[in-house]
């Protein structure tokens, strides 16, 4: 939504039916048909809507907020499956847009249409990104880098730091990262005690944001791990 420029914006706020969704409420359903594309907005202006987008075993895939679109691929591609799951997490208003509807949007708003790929090229960098971290990188600088991004895209300032508004479980982030929950923990206490975060209840406030960078580098030619300067 904050790509486009205000008269798209307008009018695609304008289209589909506002739902409100409670969490728990599963919009799409992997291996399922459907064309339907939601816009999604929050009901709570503290907390940003949140949508968590899962593969059939219940693994996190993604997330996707206020201001996403989710199931656009259904409309690209007519009477294909869903190619995975997405769950409500947070109380939502879900714009319900017909894929004919959206399509006939995207040909009559050419920055919409360039908005979307460039959206769709940037979640597949993401992905990208993740599969690098996952193959030569540390747990704490996988999960550190995760964080830092999710300071940057949904982070809210407190008093104590960037409070990140999306609550996650340690497995939720370590699927995101491809690590185990322990792992997670044992990563989040270090980070905790270089006095990098805090937890509240699954609720991760970044304290330090700087010496939360200093852990997402990493050189693997180096014998030096760049946590300790």
């Amino acid at each position: 939504m904050e790509r486009l420029c205000p008269r798209s914006r307008e009018d695609l706020l304008r289209l589909g039916v506002q739902t409100p969704c409670e969490p728990g409420r599963v919009l799409m359903r992997q291996g399922e048909p459907g064309s339907m594309v939601y816009l999604l907005r929050s009901r709570d202006r503290r907390l940003s809507a949140c949508v968590k987008i899962t593969s059939d075993d219940g693994k996190l895939i993604a997330i996707r907020v206020s201001g996403d679109v989710i199931g656009e691929l259904g409309a690209l591609v007519p009477d294909s499956p869903r190619s995975n799951t997405a769950t409500v997490c947070t109380a939502t208003i879900a714009h319900r847009i017909p894929g004919v509807v959206f399509m006939a949007f995207l040909e009559s708003h050419r920055d919409a249409l360039l908005v979307l790929c460039r959206t769709l090229a940037d979640r597949l960098a993401w992905s990208d990104q993740r599969r690098l971290d996952f193959a030569g990188c540390p747990v704490p600088i996988r999960l550190a880098r995760l964080l830092v991004e999710f300071v940057e895209s949904w982070g809210r300032r407190v008093d104590e730091g960037w409070e990140i508004t999306v609550r996650l479980s340690y497995e939720e982030l370590g699927n995101l990262i491809g690590a185990g929950s322990d792992a997670v923990g044992l990563a989040m206490r270090e980070m905790r005690d270089r006095k990098a975060v805090c937890l509240y209840n699954r609720h991760v406030i970044v304290r330090d944001v700087e010496c939360l960078r200093r852990f997402t580098e990493f050189d693997k030619n180096s014998t030096k791990d760049p946590r300790e300067t």
